[in-house]
């Protein structure tokens, strides 16, 4: 009787860890891609040319392949990410999961045309 309680202390643990908000101030800083992923296969692309950084302001930027550029404000929710882009016009609220996030890396995922798309990054090292 004791082992099954255990199991089910432990799978509580679990499901609650895993529904847990993330730790909002390890997402200050400057990020670098490391990986694109849509549908689980590589992107052609260079994820080294993607880069966003979050300031203690709430405040970020973002630049992608094709010289893509954004900057504006954000902020966390539980898990998803919101930023809102002040740099170009008739720009809108855009949401996306944060699936992880450590001290030393990141990773969004979001939809793109009905396909899952996920970006790792990893923290950018001055």
């Amino acid at each position: 009787m004791a082992n099954k309680a255990f199991r089910v202390l432990m799978a509580g643990l679990l499901l609650a860890s895993a529904c847990a908000p993330v730790e909002e101030n390890l997402i200050q800083g400057r990020w670098q891609g490391v990986a694109v992923l849509e549908e689980g296969e590589p992107l052609n692309i260079d994820p080294t040319v993607i880069s966003m950084t979050f300031g203690e302001n709430n405040s970020y930027a973002y630049s992608s392949t094709l010289n893509y550029r954004e900057s504006g404000s954000f902020y966390i929710d539980s898990k998803y990410l919101y930023t809102t882009d002040t740099l170009n016009q008739a720009s809108t609220e855009k949401a996306v999961e944060i699936v992880s996030l450590t001290a030393d890396s990141l990773t969004l995922k979001m939809n793109e045309g009905g396909r899952e798309r996920l970006l790792k990054m990893a923290r950018h090292r001055d």
